[in-house]
């Protein structure tokens, strides 16, 4: 794998320097092998790679005050660049792009089978209009997010419509990403080949090298998953209070390749409540 290597004037200073991305940071110790990938300005900052703005709870409607105080609030705690894969509705023109919020990628609202994801949130699709949808969507804001699966209870997404969905999105040059809180939906994500697999419940830890070949990105999102568990444990017994438990206290799988396993060491605790369908104090077990 080549060593990622870019240049140019970092702020606020404007001396120009070379970063590497040595394995799992960057450095600007000079690392061999590395290749120039790209130059411009550099401003530091942190990067949410999974956050819902704009709505104050699950199932509200996305608000134009809202959206912009929680991006002010990244903004706050060194956020300079936000990826949402799934809003609360489309997002205004000034999303990613006004002098006060962060950069912005964004999937849009996220697309879920009938009867299942939060009433009110995402549009619904069923097997056969799935993969129409979601490239839709894609070729309107590159991403698109696709619910593989809810509670324990419900049916995922097969494989076979989420390969659809992967061969339909990637046709107009846009990328998938999948939610996933069961052993059964992950399963399926990695065999369809999505770029991405959030949250990450109940993942088979044996799919990691699977991932790393084909280049499946795991966002795990820990931190927020398992600030709840102290709640959920003096729930009455049932199916749902084992799975979250299952899906949320298994330990980290043992070293494999790199470009797999990096999400399971690299969590840290949350910056920010997240305005999600994972907000701790808000999750329905």
């Amino acid at each position: 794998m080549s060593v990622l290597r870019i240049r140019g004037p970092a702020l606020p200073g404007g001396d120009v320097v070379d970063l590497f991305a040595d394995g799992d940071r960057w450095t600007d110790d000079p690392v061999r092998g590395a290749g120039l990938t790209a130059e411009g300005w550099l401003l530091p900052g942190l990067v949410d790679a999974h956050t819902h703005p704009g709505a104050d709870e699950p199932g509200k409607p996305l608000d134009e005050a809202v959206l912009r105080d929680d991006l002010r609030a990244h903004v706050a705690a060194g956020v300079t660049m936000i990826r949402s894969p799934g809003l609360a509705g489309e997002p205004p023109a000034w999303f990613g792009l006004d002098d006060d919020v962060p950069r912005a990628v964004h999937a849009g609202p996220w697309i879920a089978q009938h009867g299942q994801f939060f009433d009110g949130w995402g549009r619904r699709a069923d097997h056969a209009e799935l993969p129409a949808v979601a490239a839709a969507q894609a070729a309107r804001t590159g991403w698109a997010k696709v619910i593989a699966d809810w509670y324990p209870e419900d049916e995922p997404v097969p494989a076979g419509v989420l390969a659809a969905v992967v061969e339909a999105v990637h046709a107009v040059g846009g990328r998938v990403a999948v939610h996933s809180q069961q052993a059964v939906g992950g399963a399926a994500a990695v065999a369809a080949g999505v770029d991405s697999l959030e949250h990450g419940m109940c993942l088979d830890p044996e799919l990691l090298p699977r991932m790393a070949e084909r280049g499946i990105a795991l966002t795990p999102t820990l931190r927020v998953l398992t600030a709840t568990l102290d709640v959920v444990r003096e729930r009455p017994d049932g199916p749902r209070k084992d799975w979250y438990l299952r899906g949320t206290t298994r330990s980290p799988p043992a070293p494999g390749p790199p470009a797999a396993t990096w999400a399971w060491a690299a969590w840290s605790p949350a910056l920010l409540p997240m305005r999600s369908s994972t907000t701790p104090t808000r999750a329905r077990i």
